[in-house]
């Protein structure tokens, strides 16, 4: 064997000058894992790979012994204890480790060996049976002397420098603690071609500056709370902690004041260069500010040079590939590339700049690979100054922001964009996201519907097929002068297909009044993310994709809908293409739907109402709800128990309207598509409000996240004893889809859900009359709205949680307390109930 070469180095010089020239590829953080070991009786082999620093556990026992934070052996082995490491990525260099025994005193390690396996090797056996005695290991570290209580930095020789190695093995010898292993190397970047095919936007982007192909920070201007290498680490993070966080960033004093500051006159700002892990042309741009709900950054701007060195950047020439964009809080933003950047310009640095300051989690730069030398080009094949191609990436509410408003609720309340107050709602049962979309219209005198602004269904078939991603031209983008226009997916029952998606197209209007092309974006929406136009926006007609899908729309037409008034179509000036994203990503396309909603950890315990049988609509219903009623007793009196009854437009006409695209047969205002693939149904439910003028009231969607109520249970009474009522307005509830674009959205909602409606008339005394009490089962594919002064339950959910779009005219804004005028509550306390509902067994499936 032989013998390898190697150096100690200080800590200040690896730390100050050669870490961050390297990436950590045992890292646990980065996906490295140890697969085995020989011995972790006192405190277990995970712990080696661990991110953080060791922490001491000083003073604290568990059944075996003293803990510690760090791998730890049982004594008087006679050769050696051993793990085995599966490194991040599966072919790297690796030319420094440290070997920490930080907080091991007395039963440290006392010497160490590393040996390296490369994947051609273990090519050679079954990977998950690799062993010290597999053949193909190679000694990179001979055996050196640890002390205890300190980290051991080594320089290894060429074999570890110029080796890929897939795996490593430690050796602790004979036996004893570590605290933490990490090495240190260069992972093999991905090949860069000379050329790129005309249709390389087709091709599945990487994350050029991904830590397993290279990617690495080279300096940043802060890194007060956390370092700027979080920024390329995998997934969403666990917390603030891991991700990049500067200071405050000094008003009037520290660097920025006003006399003695080095950078005072200017605007504030803070930034961190990034190196790809290997030069190509960008497609777009990934920005996450994960569990940053109140430092997020106010901006951010995006800029790339091609640098063949990383020692003189600050004087390099940078170009702005994304211009000043607005950021939100705990949410990833997506950016496509300014148009004014050329075609398959090639890159190999970015610096992201944030304003003024704050915490960001994760930046990814998605692009090919491509050698330099092609950058001299002009432009790629099939490409034209008279046509474009844009990404289609995921929606977001600063990105869409410009043109109108998404309406979707969010995971957590800190996660509203800003300026849109969240309150609890509901006795505690809902989150409120408020005012979330506008309604509004302008029409001319006697040119709009009477009636005003309505809600409306659409039943839209899939119109592409978009599996394996697709690029299509845009032929015709449409506008509303005079109303605002929301589109909202509604949901469906536990065990329908999955939803499809939409493709949002929008553009700002021009100086010729025509849509101005360098404000063309797309967008992907999912089942769960509603939209609304302002009113003038350019934007595409309805395009469902990868399923079908059901909406409702809010809106005002005309008597006559083909009039200009109400639309107005014109092909765009430029050639536009859409290129579109594989959907659902291939990684879940080959699995079996009920394995592939069970990996996800969103939807991972679901409940037994989307695990339950199909059944045919509504004969399980039928079985529920014929059973005889049975009286159940109150504390204070004998009520008998209400049994709901499946909704239907006929059967709440005397409360409000159903929302559905099936509506009635008296419901005569539709129209079809030419191709019979959209169905709209027109004014099912007027949006009214009788509020005086100048009450301030604001007509607006907002969303509720709805859960279910404590004490309401499937076979269970239900005690009423809460009714409302809003005397000057309608309210009208959506239940929206739920779905997500995995790992680039809000995570799914568990499917399935029902509205439980309880409703009743008003009576001789204004309360409602307990006589008149009824109770209805709201599919989660319908929606309803309640006329002016309904006495209702507030809202009720059955099985799983829901986001509830809601329709309302109301003077609070939720910043201050509500005005009485916008909602009377009434409530039964102690022994005293308003009626009582016998709550169904099983939903409508």
């Amino acid at each position: 064997m032989t013998t390898s070469i190697y150096k100690q180095i200080s800590l200040d010089e690896f730390d100050g000058k050669i870490k961050n020239n390297y990436i950590e590829v045992s890292s646990s953080s980065l996906g490295g894992k140890v697969v085995s070991c020989s011995d972790d009786f006192f405190a277990s082999k995970d712990n080696l790979i661990k991110p953080g620093p060791s922490i001491s556990m000083k003073g604290q026992f568990g059944p075996n012994g003293a803990l510690y934070d760090g791998w730890e052996s049982r004594r008087h082995n006679p050769e050696f204890d051993w793990v085995i490491i599966k490194l991040a990525t599966p072919s790297t260099s690796i030319s420094y480790v440290d070997i920490d025994t930080s907080h091991f005193s007395g039963n440290e390690a006392p010497q160490s060996q590393i040996f390296a396996l490369s994947d051609e090797s273990a090519n050679l056996v079954s990977k998950s049976r690799i062993t010290p005695k597999t053949r193909g290991w190679k000694a990179i570290l001979p055996v050196v002397d640890l002390g205890p209580n300190s980290r051991h930095i080594f320089e290894l020789d060429e074999q570890g420098k110029q080796g890929q190695w897939s795996w490593l093995m430690v050796r602790m010898i004979p036996d004893g603690g570590m605290a933490r292993f990490r090495a240190y190397g260069t992972p093999k970047p991905p090949s860069q071609p000379s050329t790129l095919p005309a249709d390389y936007k087709s091709i599945e982007p990487i994350d050029l500056v991904s830590p397993l192909i290279g990617g690495k920070i080279i300096n940043c201007s802060d890194s007060n709370f956390s370092p700027p290498q979080n920024l390329l680490l995998p997934g969403r993070g666990i917390d603030m902690s891991d991700g990049w966080e500067t200071r405050r960033s000094q008003h009037q004093r520290g660097k920025y004041h006003p006399e003695s500051g080095i950078q005072k006159g200017q605007e504030r700002k803070e930034w961190v260069i990034i190196k790809l892990g290997v030069e190509g042309v960008i497609s777009h741009i990934e920005v996450d500010t994960a569990f940053h709900p109140g430092n997020y950054p106010v901006a951010c701007t995006i800029e790339a040079t091609l640098s063949p060195s990383d020692s003189d950047l600050e004087n390099a020439q940078w170009h702005e590939i994304v211009s000043k964009k607005p950021l939100g809080p705990h949410r990833q933003h997506f950016f496509d590339i300014e148009r004014t950047i050329q075609e398959g310009k090639v890159w190999s640095h970015v610096r992201y700049t944030i304003y003024p300051d704050g915490g960001s989690k994760r930046v990814r730069v998605y692009g090919y690979p491509l050698s330099p030398s092609s950058s001299v080009s002009t432009s790629l094949p099939g490409s034209s100054a008279e046509e474009i191609t844009l990404p289609v990436l995921p929606l977001t509410y600063e990105a869409f922001k410009p043109y109108g408003q998404v309406i979707q609720g969010y995971s957590f309340s800190t996660s509203a964009p800003k300026g849109i107050s969240t309150t609890s709602a509901n006795q505690g049962t809902a989150t409120k996201f408020h005012r979330l979309g506008k309604i509004k219209e302008t029409y001319p005198d006697g040119v709009g519907k009477s009636g005003g602004v309505a809600i409306g269904t659409v039943k839209a078939s899939n119109r592409l097929d978009i599996k394996d991603g697709k690029k299509i031209k845009v032929e015709l983008l449409e506008r509303h002068a005079y109303t605002t226009q929301a589109f909202i997916p509604l949901g469906r029952p536990a065990n329908s297909p999955s939803p499809g998606n939409f493709i949002v197209v929008v553009a700002l209007n021009g100086s010729d009044d025509k849509p101005d092309p360098n404000t063309i974006k797309a967008f992907l929406a999912t089942a769960a993310q509603g939209v609304s136009f302002d009113a003038g926006i350019w934007h595409h007609s309805l395009l469902t994709v990868g399923g079908d899908l059901d909406y409702a729309v809010i809106e005002r037409g005309t008597p006559d809908p083909s009039i200009k008034a109400y639309v107005e179509k014109v092909e765009p000036s430029i050639s536009t293409y859409l290129q579109i994203p594989p959907f659902p990503p291939k990684s879940l396309a080959t699995k079996p739907a009920d394995e592939a909603v069970a990996a996800h950890p969103a939807t991972a315990h679901l409940t037994a109402t989307s695990q339950a049988p199909k059944t045919n609509g509504q004969g399980i219903l039928a079985s529920i709800l014929d059973k005889a009623t049975k009286t159940i007793q109150s504390e204070s009196s004998s009520l008998s128990a209400i049994k709901p009854i499946l909704i239907t437009p006929e059967n709440f006409a005397k409360f409000g309207q159903l929302i559905t695209t099936s509506p009635s047969s008296s419901h005569t205002d539709s129209e079809s598509s030419p191709d019979g693939l959209t169905i709209k149904n027109n004014c099912l439910a007027p949006i009214i409000s009788t509020y005086p003028e100048d009450s301030g009231a604001v007509t607006a969607i907002s969303v509720y996240r709805a859960t279910k109520k404590v004490g309401l249970e499937r076979g269970s009474p239900f005690n009423v004893r809460y009714m409302e009522r809003h005397k000057f307005m309608s309210q009208a509830f959506l239940p929206m889809g739920k779905a997500e674009w995995p790992s680039q959205s809000e995570e799914a909602l568990e499917k399935g859900g029902e509205f439980l409606v309880i409703v009743a008339e008003n009576g001789p005394d204004d309360k409602p009359d307990p006589k008149t009490l009824k109770s209805f089962i709201l599919p989660p594919n319908m929606g309803l709205a309640y006329s002016p002064g309904t006495w209702h339950h507030p809202v009720l959910i059955l099985d799983s949680t829901i986001d509830l779009a809601c329709v309302e005219t109301q003077i609070s804004t939720g910043q201050f307390d509500s005005d009485e005028r916008d909602c009377e509550l009434l409530s039964w306390e102690d022994e005293q109930v308003f009626g009582i509902i016998d709550v169904p067994t099983l939903p409508i499936l």
